[in-house]
């Protein structure tokens, strides 16, 4: 006897640990501010989940209101009461069912069925997560309560029975009173119109997993233009968008944008709605004129208001879809203007609207890691052309003037900046680089908004001249000897008259200016004692000529 106790104890116990490794799972829920149907009156409310398993995972919800006292049975009969859709066969009870459009759920399939078959379904109850004490119409329900009511074979049972979970996700059963309209967006809210015209349409595909609804704008100049006609046109232009059809016969429509993958659920059924009303036409026949709104989904993410006619909506709250752009680059080996000195290197553009210009210096340094606010002061002092200001929020303007331009930000307009492609959300002053970024401020007026507040700026970018008129790799046509130099250095004169011998810095800033009237071949004197050791550029400037010479100093 105690062996046997002892074997019935043990496996118990393995019965135990397994159970329990099953029973971390969560028992799925809904708040009382999702339940879309709610039955009764009264002070107190309940919310009431369904949970079936035995057709297809599905669980529904309802509200439940009262005054005084109530049973668990007594919310159940009030919502079958109300809801025609939902049966409660007994008054244990034996089984309950829901039937409509798009369910047919049975907690027991098979009435016959007893303990241990897999077809036994009782329905079991739970009280905010507790087994039910007692049998439903007894068991007491208070205010805020969460009545759950699940098959015993679609539920994972505590090991001390005190608890039974189903995890079905719960969705909040609709009101048979009210129609379900088809969700729908605004064309004023579209981000992204594709053609050109007086004429518009709007194009929406509603997937089922995940829920996404985008919508796309279509302009045309013809009186009629078929559906065919803007699926083949968005996807002319958009790659992330594709579809697949069979002659007239639509199998899949495709998005993905490397975040979203998303295709129209197998099996399923493909139609669509011109302006919420079902067509018949194939996609390749039907017309459409301006102002029309196209909706395609499939039966999964739909709800079925006419069986009669298989007329599905979607009322998934759509997206617009935001343009698809890729941020205009550059190579480091092609700046022809570098500020500082080091082994890093990042590279700095700005993008300005009007006239559609990108210009782009290098910056140089030692240290492991600078800001954007670094690189802009070390700009700004070595380039006079380049300047910008900051207020409360950030940058608020960057310029650039010459001869040639006089760059500055659009009226209403910010400025935003990016970090290798992606948006930087820490302020100018904040973020850091380090070798190798890539760094792009833009006018928002010449960008193109590719999420909400992120924006890439596609005019190709050229590389700023040398305010010096000089590049490290620029061929030497000056003649500067000794160099390197130590102390003194001697430049020679090639033009006669008045020359002008300016020496400036890496950084492009101006050292010193001398002005000689000259023969050609004199030599003059370039004091470097006063120079830290580094690398210079000597400039000698005349009416006819300017020549350029890297200086050493040592």
């Amino acid at each position: 006897m105690r062996f046997k106790n002892f074997t019935l104890l043990f496996l118990m116990g393995i019965f135990g640990l397994f159970t329990t490794n099953l029973f971390a799972q969560q028992d799925a829920t809904i708040s009382a501010d999702e339940i879309q149907y709610w039955i009764g009156e009264g002070e107190n409310e309940v919310v009431v989940a369904i949970s079936w398993c035995s057709y297809t995972e599905t669980a529904l919800a309802w509200g439940y209101r009262f005054n005084g006292e109530a049973t668990v049975f007594q919310a159940l009969t009030a919502i079958a009461a109300e809801d025609s859709r939902l049966t409660v066969i007994g008054s244990a009870p034996s089984n309950i069912t829901y039937v409509d459009g798009n369910f047919e759920l049975t907690m027991c399939p098979n009435p016959d069925a007893q303990w241990g078959d897999p077809d036994y379904d009782v329905p079991m109850h739970s009280v905010n997560s507790l087994m039910g004490q007692n049998m439903m119409s007894a068991e007491p329900i208070h205010n805020n309560d969460f009545v759950k009511i699940g098959g015993y074979a679609c539920g994972i049972m505590s090991p001390d029975w005190t608890t039974i979970i189903w995890t079905t996700e719960i969705i909040p059963a609709t009101d048979p009173s009210i129609t379900p309209e088809d969700a729908t967006i605004d064309p004023a809210d579209i981000r992204y119109w594709i053609g050109e015209g007086e004429n518009e349409v709007v194009f929406i595909v509603n997937w089922a997993e995940p829920d996404t609804a985008l919508a796309w704008g279509y302009r045309f100049a013809t009186e009629t233009v078929t559906i065919k006609d803007i699926m083949d046109g968005i996807a002319a232009v958009d790659n992330r968008f594709s579809y697949d059809a069979m002659g007239s016969w639509m199998n899949d429509i495709f998005f993905n944008d490397g975040t979203l993958d998303l295709s129209l659920t197998e099996p399923m059924w493909v139609s669509y709605l011109v302006n919420g009303e079902s067509s018949w036409d194939t996609f390749d026949v039907k017309t459409l004129v301006d102002g029309d709104y196209v909706k395609w989904g499939d039966t999964y993410c739909g709800t079925l208001v006419d069986p009669e006619n298989y007329i599905y909506v979607w009322e998934k709250e759509i997206a617009a879809v935001y343009p698809y752009a890729v941020e205009a680059m550059i190579d480091p080996s092609e700046i022809y203007y570098w500020v500082g000195e080091g082994t890093n290197e990042v590279v700095f553009a700005v993008n300005w609207a009007d006239p559609n210009k990108c210009f782009a210096w290098g910056y140089r340094f030692n240290e492991a890691t600078i800001t954007v606010k670094d690189v802009m002061d070390a700009i700004k002092a070595a380039d006079g052309r380049f300047n910008y200001t900051v207020g409360a929020w950030g940058v608020e303007d960057i310029t650039f003037h010459n001869s040639e331009f006089n760059l500055g930000i659009t009226e209403y307009s910010y400025f935003m900046y990016n970090v290798n492609g992606l948006y930087a959300w820490y302020g100018y002053d904040q973020q850091t680089l380090v070798n190798g970024d890539f760094v792009k401020f833009g006018d928002v007026a010449c960008g193109t908004e590719i999420a909400p507040w992120t924006y890439v700026w596609t005019q190709p970018v050229e590389p700023v001249a040398n305010p010096t008129g000089m590049n490290e790799n620029q061929d030497c046509t000056l003649s500067v000897y000794p160099n390197p130099a130590v102390g003194e250095t001697f430049v020679t004169l090639e033009n006669a008259g008045f020359n002008e011998v300016s020496v400036y810095d890496l950084q492009g800033r101006l050292i010193s200016k001398q002005s000689y009237v000259a023969n050609a071949g004199d030599q003059v004197r370039l004091g470097v004692e006063m120079l830290n050791n580094g690398v210079y550029f000597v400039r000698v400037s005349n009416e006819n000529s300017i020549q350029t010479a890297k200086l050493v100093v040592k």
